[in-house]
């Protein structure tokens, strides 16, 4: 624990440094070993890198890709001509619906003469659901498998993750192989760390082997958890229910709160309760991650930029979805992903629906030089295009109402709903409600006046509160994988 208490607050915005950056490193030689790393490697060095993956991959996109080969041909596109990542651009996008018509079309078909590391199907994970509620089926190989281990050992380089850590998976287990349970377990693997699992989830009668969040917070505190993992309005209410319980969470150092935007107010709201239950500097980490680079961009420090950790596997750029477009750094766009070193499932310029903002400058706090995903709607560091509403005849971005609401403190739960001023005519004036769970001393006048404030400030419109008396009745973390924040309810105009 020595190195552990050495390291404790390094991670803060007013200490954190490269020298500091550079010091964690060569204390543990999992990562002073991984000398082919290229965090620190100049822009141009990682761009010859990723150019020279691109090419390769591409030339087995063309020759072995059903749905690439066939895009390719039909396009009269060649791909010999594209030397470079800036010449994606010449390629159309790939959106969802592509993807998900036909997952298998996006599966390398590989001659058996190739290493037995590419043919090799090692796992798969599941993504984006289908119009059918079926999710969608994303293959890993031998080599993809290896691949991702490299990516989680320097994405958890960049969030402070040490081998002396005891790392607890509270991530749910359920029907879905999603990367999230996963990468909680394989993480620690890769860097050494021990790692413990709540095994919370969906329950399946025939089986019932999964434990109640109450027997989750005891497995935590019995094993002395010093990092939490898992999906972010989740560990909020497990922190609370710990706060009822009266655990000992003293040995807790770092939250990594995934799967969905933890606003700068759920932060300090997690780390004030922490710290009611003994811990102490505890870092809130919010990776951005998804299935199709099966792990998550890490922050070095809070609200600090989430790095891509292997720029050499991903190119991440920010789109124009109608155009393909590529957008400078700093201006929002459509995230898509480029698959640079991949053999089993393959994406180029695949559209990820997030709304994103990049920027490739020298990370001011760590001294990285790989390019960062920035905060778009106060401190959220990406919106699902999904949720765009149109209200009042004006298209908003609710990103920015949740980042408003979870500022105000004194909310457990809430939930943002458009309807209609009479639900039975579709044609009545919008009218948005808040579901508020109220926690704390604040009387709700009080915190009612607060949330008013923050949402004309954030959103320029009113809102009506309605109260409820408990958190579950907005989510309830025994039935669903993480909260419903947005709800839509008005019936489509014909």
């Amino acid at each position: 624990m020595s190195r552990l208490k050495e390291i404790s607050d390094w991670w803060k915005p007013d200490v954190i440094s490269p020298e500091k950056v550079k010091r964690f490193i060569d204390m543990y030689p999992v990562y002073k070993n991984d000398v082919d790393c290229p965090a620190f490697k100049s822009r141009e060095e990682i761009r010859e890198l990723q150019n020279k993956n691109l090419r390769v991959q591409l030339e087995l996109c063309d020759k072995y890709s059903p749905y690439y080969s066939k895009l390719f041909k039909e396009a009269n596109i060649d791909v010999s001509k594209i030397k470079t990542v800036d010449d994606l651009e010449k390629l159309p996008l790939t959106t969802k619906q592509d993807y998900m018509k036909d997952p298998e079309a996006f599966r390398l078909r590989l001659p058996g003469d190739r290493p037995f590391f590419e043919l090799l199907t090692w796992s798969l994970t599941m993504t984006t659901g289908t119009t059918s509620g079926f999710p969608t089926v994303f293959w890993n190989t031998t080599h993809d498998e290896y691949a991702t281990f490299q990516f989680l050992i320097r994405s958890a380089k960049i969030s402070w993750g040490t081998p002396d850590d005891i790392i607890f998976d509270c991530f749910p287990f359920g029907p879905v192989p999603h990367i999230g349970y996963l990468r909680a377990i394989t993480t620690p693997l890769a860097i050494g760390a021990s790692v413990c699992a709540g095994h919370t989830g969906m329950a399946y009668s025939e089986f019932p082997v999964l434990r109640r969040m109450d027997e989750a917070i005891r497995v935590a505190e019995n094993q002395r958890a010093t990092v939490i993992m898992g999906i972010a309005s989740y560990i909020r209410r497990m922190i609370m229910r710990a706060e009822e319980l009266s655990v000992d969470f003293s040995s807790v150092r770092a939250v990594h709160a995934l799967g969905e935007p933890c606003p700068k107010g759920m932060r300090e709201d997690m780390r004030k309760r922490l710290e009611g239950l003994g811990a102490e500097n505890v870092f809130i980490h919010n990776g951005w991650g998804f299935t199709e680079c099966q792990g998550s961009f890490s922050e070095c420090t809070e609200l600090g930029g989430n790095h891509n950790p292997d720029p050499t596997l991903y190119f991440i750029e920010v789109v124009d979805p109608e155009t393909g477009e590529r957008k400078e750094d700093g201006e929002e766009g459509v995230a898509a992903i480029t698959h640079l070193n991949r053999r089993g499932t393959v994406l180029l310029r695949y559209v990820l629906g997030d709304i994103i903002k990049l920027t490739h400058e020298q990370c001011p706090y760590c001294g990285r030089n790989i390019e960062r995903i920035m905060p778009v709607s106060g401190s959220v560091y990406a919106t699902r295009t999904k949720e765009l509403v149109k209200f009042k005849g004006t298209l908003i971005n609710p990103g920015a109402l949740k980042d408003a609401i979870e500022n105000v403190g004194g909310i457990a739960e809430y939930q943002i709903i458009f309807t209609k001023s009479d639900p039975n005519d579709p044609y009545s004036t919008d009218k948005l409600v808040l579901k508020v769970a109220p926690t704390g001393t604040v009387s709700r006048e009080e915190l009612e006046k607060r949330i008013a404030d923050a949402v004309v400030k954030a959103a320029e419109m009113s809102a009506t509160i309605e109260w409820v008396s408990s958190p579950s009745e907005i989510y309830d973390p025994m039935v669903s994988l993480k909260a419903t924040r947005v709800v839509d309810l008005r019936p489509p105009l014909e």
